[in-house]
């Protein structure tokens, strides 16, 4: 049996306050976060709300649910997304380096495309 890493966090004060248990993906779990990433067509809301990850990915790191988070400001979630940053910084480290990616491939599409229109 292994041992998953996971940390737990505490958003808010006092009565309202909610307990967050992050834990560490898994590689089939990070592979299937590429197969919906490369999908798309998601909610707006939940997919670009927050920079670093989307809500429903939030949901697959944690043990928050859907309706829970409804209740929550984006400075909550923002806690609960540091918590998965610690815990799963391989799965930050990949997203990153997907994003640079696609980066510099539009950067080069873009001055072929100002090289031609040039021509």
């Amino acid at each position: 049996m292994s041992m998953t890493v996971t940390k737990t966090i505490t958003v808010g004060e006092g009565p309202a306050a909610q307990v967050v248990t992050v834990r560490e993906l898994t590689v089939g779990e990070i592979r299937a976060w590429m197969k919906r990433a490369a999908e798309g067509g998601g909610d707006v809301v939940d997919d670009t709300l927050l920079q670093e990850v989307s809500l429903p990915d939030l949901f697959s790191m944690t043990d928050l649910k859907a309706d829970q988070a409804e209740g929550m400001t984006p400075s909550q979630l923002r806690q609960v997304v540091n918590g998965c940053r610690e815990v799963n910084p391989d799965f930050f480290g990949l997203r990153d380096r997907i994003e640079s990616a696609g980066r510099q491939i539009l950067e080069r599409l873009s001055e072929d495309l100002k090289e031609t229109a040039a021509h």
